[in-house]
This record gives structure tokens, sequence and C-alpha cells, in this order.
């Protein structure tokens, strides 16, 4: 029984990291041995299950893969599972965006998978994307003030 949960466990991997790359290709990867090697032997780029590195965010994205807690329609979120992603993506350096990768076992339906991520996890997002709004209206600004500068 634990080997056939654990090959639905790598699959929901693989198939994460197929889901997260078909908008922004080649920025996720999964890491194997599902990062227990990295905890062992304390290397940040073995930690987690899945890393994504989006070209816009000044961070990194460590994530945990889970699938089959609860079946098609429900899925059981633990503590523990926030809390030791939260560790690892902190443990790393620089530190890095923990989030859960969660996917409904069995569904048919068209909300299969989804993303779990704490509120700091969130705020820090947040955060970021208002980091990249505002540089967007600096550039924004100093493209007008020289477009109707005379330098057109």
């Amino acid at each position: 029984m634990m080997v056939k949960s654990k090959d639905k466990g790598k699959r929901w991997e693989r198939d994460a990291v197929m889901e997260l790359n078909k908008r922004f290709p080649a920025t996720w990867k999964r890491i194997p041995g599902s990062g227990a090697f990295g905890t062992i032997l304390n290397v940040d780029d073995l930690r987690g299950d899945l890393v994504g590195r989006y070209y816009f965010l000044p961070f990194k994205i460590r994530g945990e893969a889970k699938t089959g807690y609860g079946g098609a329609t429900q899925l059981a979120m633990k503590r523990e599972w926030f809390e030791k992603i939260r560790e690892e993506a902190e443990s790393s350096f620089p530190k890095e965006l923990p989030m859960l990768v969660c996917k409904y076992s069995g569904s048919r339906d068209r909300i299969k998978h989804f993303i779990a991520l704490d509120f700091e996890a969130f705020n820090t997002l947040l955060e970021a994307f208002e980091e990249l709004h505002q540089e967007n209206i600096r550039l924004r600004e100093k493209w007008e003030t020289y477009v109707h500068g005379g330098h057109t």
C-alpha cells in the first residue's frame, strides 16, 4: 500500500511540474527524492518536492506536492505541511516563498489542482507584485518625460 501511495505522490510531483510550466516553460523542476536528501544533507537545492524560479520575482518558490488526502471532492490540509515547507524555504539563502501544490485525488471536474499559501507567503507575493507595479509606474513616468521633453 505504501509503495502505491509513494508512486501516486511522485506522479503528482511530475504532473504538477508539467502544469506549472505550461505558461512559463522551464520555470519549475521536481526535486529528486522528494527533498529528503536535502534535509538530511542540509543542501538547499534538494529540499521540498518542487522549486520554481520566475524571472520577474526576486525569490524562488519552494513547493510541497500533496494529493490523495480526501478524494475527488475534498483535501485535508495539515498545518505540519505548511510548517515543513516554510522551514525549508526560510532555511534557504536567500529565503524562498513556501507553497503547497495540491490535487484532488481522482477528480474529473474542472478544478483538480490548486495552490495553497499561508498568509505570510501570500503577503510576500503581493509585496513583490506591488514593487513591480511601482517600478512600472516609475518607468512610464520616465518615458513620458522623455517623449514629451522633445526627444521623439
